[in-house]
């Protein structure tokens, strides 16, 4: 009887009959927590990443951190410089147009809005110089340097 039962069947029967007894256990031991991760309440957590430790990983969140505020305050003065090049624009044709001072307070406000972390770096005191220096070379847009800082904080009126 056991003649007739080649190798590779024999195998290919166990193989099978293993995989269907370890789908069993773990439809048996972890159904509630594959229901979870199917409807996507609990994401898939790697094991290995268990095994490190609490410093590795506040070591590399720092790095990472450390890493992004670097470029984020490279691009902040990329902003500061593209957005004082925006501002001398605005002066000038400000100035071509003959806006009032009303209209040229509400055209910087629209300049300084698309700036947001200009506006929470310490550059932002130095925009606020440059507005009062180039305001100076007109004297209908005169603006003070309270003036200059308070179109960060005014909506467009």
């Amino acid at each position: 009887m056991f003649t007739n039962v080649s190798w590779r069947s024999y195998l290919a029967a166990v193989g099978i009959l293993l995989l269907i007894w370890y789908l069993v256990l773990i439809l048996k031991f972890y159904s509630k927590d594959l229901r979870e991760l199917f409807s996507g309440d609990k994401k898939f957590k790697f094991p290995a990443l268990k095994k490190t430790s609490r410093n590795e990983l506040e070591d590399r969140r720092e790095q990472k951190s450390l890493s992004s505020s670097f470029s984020e305050s490279f691009d902040t003065l990329e902003d500061a410089e593209e957005l004082s090049t925006r501002i001398v624009q605005a002066v000038e044709e400000s100035s071509q147009m003959n806006l009032s001072k009303e209209q040229f307070q509400n055209y910087l406000k629209m300049v300084l809005e698309g700036y947001p972390y200009v506006k929470i770096s310490s550059l932002r005191e130095n925009i606020n110089n440059l507005i009062v220096s180039e305001s100076e070379k007109h004297p209908q847009f005169y603006l003070t340097f309270a003036e200059a800082d308070t179109l960060w904080e005014e909506t467009i009126s």
